[in-house]
């Protein structure tokens, strides 16, 4: 009699619980515990981890060419797509033209390390300061040849 009264009692909170909306980003655990007099049925609900959402396109223009600021070949693009299923770095130059697959290292709420797919010592760090993304790459910084921080523009 005792184990139909605690089968009634999960079921009718299984039916109430359905019937309740919940949130799509909490998880819920039912455990029970017993002994001989007692029996509870605790619920606990667990948030999941915070995601960082960095998807989207950054860009920004720079002089490639020092000596050629006046001319507009002097100057390039840098781009970045950054989707939930690829990511892709782009390089736009007089000089350069190409893209490149990358993937994400390490991210934070205010940094994200990317680095070329088939290359994990040539990164990419965004950091994000009061809405404004900075990059910095030691890739750019070779294929260009200066040491350079970059202001993106997210789009």
């Amino acid at each position: 009699m005792f184990r139909v009264n605690i089968f009634l009692a999960l079921l009718i909170l299984s039916i109430i619980s359905c019937k309740q909306e919940k949130q799509i980003s909490q998880e819920i655990m039912v455990s029970e515990k017993s002994d001989s007099l007692n029996s509870k049925t605790i619920i606990e609900a667990k948030t999941p981890q915070k995601t960082f959402s960095w998807l989207g396109n950054y860009s920004c223009n720079f002089l490639r060419m020092k000596e050629e600021s006046g001319d507009p070949r002097g100057w390039g693009m840098i781009r970045l797509k950054i989707k939930k299923d690829s990511m892709k770095f782009g390089l736009d130059t007089y000089i350069e033209n190409f893209e490149k697959d990358v993937v994400i290292l390490k991210q934070t709420e205010n940094e994200i390390i990317l680095s070329l797919k088939n290359k994990k010592d040539s990164t990419f760090v965004i950091t994000k300061n009061n809405n404004k993304y900075f990059l910095k790459s030691n890739f750019i910084n070779e294929t260009v040849g200066e040491t350079e921080t970059y202001e993106l523009k997210k789009e």
